[in-house]
């Protein structure tokens, strides 16, 4: 038999394990009686500072039946019951662009389901990617096709890793049993903000190719799909190019069924859906920096006096503010606590910053962006509007400081719209560069930044200082086009195209790609 205890609340000081085995005895179950005890959600309350206590949702197998009746804030465990899907008929070729979450997911989905994919990633294995990203960290020399945002694994797999707070069944629950299958922390079944890092990601997309190709998939890396072939508004196939092969070879490949797995950097691969007729339109994206402090001001802004306490991990935060006048957000995103900043340029002559961080995350810094929320249509009515401001901005950068570096600024001097006349320190690589990053944006950016700041400096202690410094520009947050599709997932107006995932403008993330991945699979090729 299995029971469920919810909210159980222990103080950071105490013997977790011990306390909890207290509490399952205090709501009427025998000590002698427990077999087992999982996690299935632990989440920290820190809002007491002198106080700070672990949440646990708790599992408990049980030698014997009890009646549940006779016990206090105890429940039966329901299992959830996945429906058995099987392949509709007919379907034999399906090609898979892109080896991100989304694509990786879905080509497991199709394996599951008897049908045996063919994945194009225009980048490397990861092994093989991260020789190139430190050779561009070292000497500046970015590989276009294989880099931050492209390869095995796809931007994710050089990120925080953070997987978002979840439920225990469906999809999620399939896809967090996968990623521990694979490799990951068997943490992350039951953290309340699960993470896994950029060392361990790198890990597991391995291991789930090589699952993939067990199961019958293929994968071509260093391909890159120049084009997909259409007739009568019908994909018939894509249009191939071996990226290695020193005379650029080119091959058509027919496909009836065309996974578009792409990221949120594949500039190149909306221009030549668009031009295909795909359709598509302007969405709402973000823009702004990272912003940097000691983690140890982080840690004291969550946890108070009890920051340097063993039981408790470098802390996150989620800050918001809403611009009302405006209708605008100003918010966090992908905060890496104890995690460093890189370079996430993709386009030769552009660059730009993304977070990462490793599962330890123990480094001394910890970062997140702080962007604006920029409006559909906000930088101009053409598709690429929002695109193409993205790249004028990077290649602005990239002029101002001659390489693929970034620019700083100490978050006073930014309010006080003054360069910063001092080095700082960093967990940046790369060449740094002082500017005043009001000249750097339009002020419908800067200004939003500053009125957020404002606010957040009220309410957040350490987090607006002299030791809080801007690095910038982040600006691919999310894709500013989306390729829109059906309730089934097919592109509206192609058939035979199934745009899934960032780059398509349905996910936001690793886990909401994995899941778009595995959902458009099973409504598009899969039936009970």
């Amino acid at each position: 038999m299995k029971v469920v205890i919810n909210n159980i609340n222990i103080s950071i000081e105490k013997d977790q394990t011990l306390e909890l085995r207290k509490e399952i005895v205090k709501r009427g179950i025998k000590a002698n009686n427990i077999e087992k005890i999982e996690y299935s959600k632990r989440s920290i309350d820190s809002r007491k500072k002198s106080e700070i206590k672990f949440v646990y949702n708790i599992e408990v197998t049980l030698k014997n039946d009890v009646d549940i009746s006779s016990l206090t804030n105890v429940n039966v465990f329901k299992e959830s019951v996945d429906s058995n899907y099987r392949a509709k008929d007919g379907i034999e070729k399906v090609a898979i662009v892109g080896a991100g979450p989304a694509g990786l997911f879905a080509a497991l989905r199709l394996c599951e389901l008897g049908i045996k994919p063919i994945i194009y990633e225009r980048g490397e294995k990861v092994d093989d990617r991260d020789k190139t990203i430190d050779k561009f960290i070292k000497f500046s020399m970015l590989n276009p096709n294989s880099n931050i945002q492209f390869g095995e694994g796809g931007a994710g797999t050089y990120s925080d890793g953070k997987l978002n707070t979840r439920v225990k069944s469906g999809y999620m629950n399939k896809i967090f049993l996968e990623l521990v299958a694979n490799g990951a922390q068997e943490q992350i079944l039951w953290d309340y903000k699960p993470h896994v890092g950029t060392d361990i990601l790198k890990i597991v997309v391995k291991n789930l190719r090589k699952k993939i190709i067990n199961l019958g998939g293929e994968f071509h890396f260093n391909t890159l799909v120049k084009d997909i072939i259409v007739l009568n508004r019908k994909v018939k196939g894509i249009k191939i190019q071996n990226l290695k092969s020193p005379i650029s070879m080119e091959e058509n490949i027919l496909f009836d069924h065309v996974i578009l797995a792409i990221g949120h950097s594949s500039r190149d691969t909306y221009r030549m859906l668009h031009k295909n007729g795909v359709f598509m339109e302007n969405k709402p994206f973000a823009i702004g920096t990272r912003i940097e402090h000691p983690r140890i001001d982080i840690d004291t802004m969550q946890y108070g006096k009890m920051a340097s306490h063993p039981n408790l991990e470098a802390a996150t935060y989620s800050l918001t503010y809403n611009n009302k006048s405006e209708e605008r957000g100003v918010f966090s995103f992908c905060m890496c606590p104890g995690g460093v900043i890189v370079n996430a340029a993709s386009q030769e002559g552009g660059t730009l910053v993304n977070g990462m961080s490793y599962s330890q995350r123990d480094g001394k810094f910890s970062n997140s962006a702080l962007v604006v929320g920029i409006k559909a249509n906000e930088f101009g009515d053409e598709l690429f509007s929002g695109m193409e401001y993205q790249d004028k901005l990077e290649k602005k950068t990239y002029d101002i400081i001659g390489n693929y570096g970034a620019l700083y600024q100490n978050v006073l001097d930014f309010l006080k719209e003054k360069p910063t006349n001092r080095k700082i320190e960093s967990s940046y690589e790369m060449e740094l560069k002082s500017y005043d990053l009001n000249n750097l944006f339009p002020e419908v950016i800067s200004k939003n930044m500053k009125m957020a700041m404002g606010y957040w400096e009220k309410t957040q202690r350490n987090f607006i200082s002299e030791y809080a410094n801007l690095i910038g520009p982040e600006t691919r947050t999310s894709a500013p086009v989306k390729i829109t599709r059906n309730e089934f997932g097919e592109s509206i107006n192609t058939i035979g195209l199934y745009p899934i995932g960032e780059g398509a403008g349905y996910a936001g993330g690793i886990i909401s790609a994995a899941i778009d991945g595995f959902k458009i699979v099973d409504l598009s090729f899969a039936t009970l």
